[in-house]
């Protein structure tokens, strides 16, 4: 399964709905200040176009299986809409940060802000150093992305709120162990099922999970704890999906340069196995990941190391099988059976997606 699941979309649209709401008020709002400010949302609301809305359809779909409302009643609940156009304005505001970070050039096929505002002030004519500006005007905006996605959460209770702060805290040290881990070359497979951890497992599933059953007002412990044990394995395999498509992938479909993770020596699953196994040749081979001005026949050969060492087919295998996990633990959710089969739609669908 390729294509978004039709009970994804449905959210998507709403959530995208509800964000052109945000963009319009806001752009009013400050244009009567001073319409120079509206360029920040202007670059704002081009970030978050095209995203999938992963969490925000977790999210409500939990909510839908938590609250009781399989049979249509308040499937339009504000609440949880505005939960899930907070979860991409936190996902928008952790991509413009990490573009900082890996001075990516491209995002969604289009360039990313601090590159953008560095050829701005070259174009203008401005003062200033150029890349001190772009990223400045990126790290900004991805705060101001931060405080929208925030506001929506101000009018959770406490439960729902402990989630939301657990998951911005986790969000944030996953970015640094990723960091910290590419620069110290760090690359074991322990390491790997951390950071992904962190940054995917409960991040992308699990705490997107939880809220959804929190805003509706089931946050007890044991819908929380099932709730972990479906969505840890669908996490798990969202990143290792997503490592295969960060080398295999096609850069037009999966929107960021396929190849950068390789230059940016991102300690992955599929790295850590291949260095597991890889003859003397091609741990030389290996050993230039992490280096920026890797060419693109040295990608071809990563590539190729990565096949010939059976390490492509081991997270294939593991994918499938964390999957599987995911499908039995859903047995175990105390949701209506369409909210259980939906979740697993979502599971197969982010384990399978090609971008």
């Amino acid at each position: 399964m390729t294509e978004a699941p039709i009970g994804l979309a449905d959210v998507a649209d709403r959530v995208d709905a509800r964000l052109h709401d945000l963009f319009a008020d806001e752009r009013a709002e400050w244009a009567a200040v001073d319409p120079r400010l509206v360029e920040a949302i202007d670059e704002l609301e081009r970030m978050t176009a095209g995203g999938k809305r992963l969490r925000a359809g977790f999210c409500y779909w939990s909510w839908v299986g938590a609250s009781g409302a399989v049979d249509g009643n308040d499937l339009d609940d504000t609440r949880i809409i505005d939960v899930g156009a907070a979860f991409e304005l936190l996902q928008v505001f952790a991509l413009i940060h990490d573009d900082v970070m890996d001075d990516a050039a491209t995002r969604r096929g289009r360039p990313t802000i601090h590159v953008e505002q560095a050829d701005r002030l070259t174009r203008e004519g401005w003062r200033g150093e150029p890349r001190r500006y772009g990223e400045g005007v990126a790290i900004l905006v991805g705060d101001l992305s931060h405080v929208y996605a925030d506001r929506f959460l101000s009018g959770a209770d406490r439960p729902a709120r402990a989630i939301w702060d657990r998951l911005r805290i986790e969000l944030n040290l996953g970015q640094y162990l990723d960091m910290r881990t590419a620069a110290s070359g760090e690359v074991t497979r322990e390491t790997a099922q951390r950071v992904a951890l962190f940054k995917s497992a409960l991040y992308t599933i699990v705490r997107p999970l939880q809220l959804g059953a929190a805003v509706a007002g089931r946050a007890d412990d044991a819908l929380l704890e099932s709730l972990e044990a479906f969505g840890r394995p669908v996490g798990q395999a969202f990143q290792l999906r997503d490592d295969l498509l960060g080398v295999f992938g096609d850069t037009t479909r999966v929107g960021k340069p396929v190849g950068a993770d390789l230059r940016d020596g991102k300690p992955t699953e599929l790295v850590a196995v291949a260095l597991q196994r890889a003859t003397p040749a091609q741990r030389r081979l290996l050993a230039t990941i992490g280096t920026p001005e890797l060419s693109d026949q040295g990608i071809d050969d990563l590539l190729t190391v990565f096949a010939d060492t059976g390490a492509v087919r081991d997270i294939e295998l593991r994918i499938d099988s964390l999957i599987r996990d995911a499908i039995h633990e859903s047995n175990r959710l105390a949701f209506p059976e369409q909210v259980r089969t939906t979740l697993v739609d979502f599971a197969t669908y982010v384990a399978a997606r090609n971008h």
